[in-house]
């Protein structure tokens, strides 16, 4: 075990404690509580078994990623009774729970955040702060989700994909400073976090290959009103799908389809309208996608059939 003092603008020190393995818990109980006011939570030991990759989630090939290691994370305290432990083994943490480990979030301006995957145990809290620099002002508060719980090393995605209030993508403005913060109580501490965003240049990728993914006519029959299918595109991660969207052999005095993307619930729109029986109505429609690139489809008040073709990606 080794102990480190990083020296502090204000001019206290922060003790950061280094334990090689699982013999130095006790060495790290023993060093904290001799310190005034000094306890320790220490979490359990990390078993790499348990960390299994592929509960991250496939990286979305439209995101770009940035990770930040456990050793960038401090408490906002600068004294030493809220000071960290940061441990090879059992990850980083604070030293008398709860309080929260906090890093600046380096994302351009202009950029939109729209995955998180965190390696952690225990049951930390995630929160994103967002701070003016035009105004003095409380910094806004985004995501605020609890982790899994559960009790050794895990990993968790969380995909900001607008089905919730708290899961909305989150902008990076140019007047504004953003970090990542995580809320640790008795047991809890963070291995890592890698954050997948789109840059702020939006690109458009044409689609190469057999445009055509859905055509009733063959496969499903007419969409029925008020039915709904689920259509994969086949880019997860992109920010919007451009399609051709034709409808064929309608029914009734008047129609329409709605699409929109696959993890919200129909918004109440329309995509494509036509006005009497056995018509071929064809519309070039953007629609967001959800993060497996997926849209749904809706039909309105009659019965038609239903072709799409790919055309494109706005990531």
């Amino acid at each position: 075990m080794t102990e480190q003092v990083h020296p502090e603008g204000d001019g206290v020190s922060r003790r950061n404690l280094i334990v090689g393995g699982l013999g130095a818990v006790a060495g790290v109980s023993a060093l904290v509580s001799s310190l005034p006011g000094g306890s320790i939570a220490v979490a359990q030991p990390f078993h790499p078994a348990s960390l299994r990759p592929e509960a991250l989630g496939a990286a979305l090939p439209a995101l770009t990623y940035i990770g930040i290691d456990a050793v960038d994370f401090f408490p906002p305290q600068t004294n030493n009774v809220h000071a960290r432990y940061n441990d090879d083994t059992s990850g980083t943490g604070v030293l008398t729970p709860g309080d929260s480990l906090q890093a600046s979030l380096p994302i351009p301006s202009g950029s939109v955040i729209h995955q998180f995957n965190i390696a952690y145990q225990g049951t930390p809290i995630i929160n994103v702060f967002k701070r003016s620099m035009t105004a003095p002002s409380p910094p806004a508060q985004f995501v605020s989700t609890s982790l899994a719980p559960g009790g050794l090393a895990k990993t968790q995605t969380i995909n900001l994909d607008g089905s919730t209030a708290l899961l909305l993508p989150i902008t990076i403005e140019a007047t504004s400073t953003y970090s990542l913060r995580f809320y640790c109580g008795a047991g809890d501490s963070i291995y890592g976090v890698t954050i997948g965003y789109v840059p702020p240049t939006q690109s458009f990728i044409p689609f190469v290959g057999t445009p055509r993914v859905l055509d009733t006519r063959t496969t499903g029959g007419k969409l029925a009103p008020g039915e709904e299918r689920t259509i994969a595109l086949g880019f997860p991660g992109a920010r919007s799908a451009v399609i051709n969207l034709t409808v064929a052999d309608t029914e009734g005095n008047g129609g329409f389809v709605a699409v929109f993307p696959a993890n919200i619930a129909w918004p109440n729109n329309s995509s494509i309208n036509w006005s009497g029986p056995n018509e071929f109505v064809a519309n070039g429609v953007i629609s967001a996608l959800d993060p497996g690139g997926q849209i749904k489809i809706r039909g309105g008040s009659q019965k038609t059939n239903v072709v799409i073709d790919r055309i494109g990606w706005l990531i």
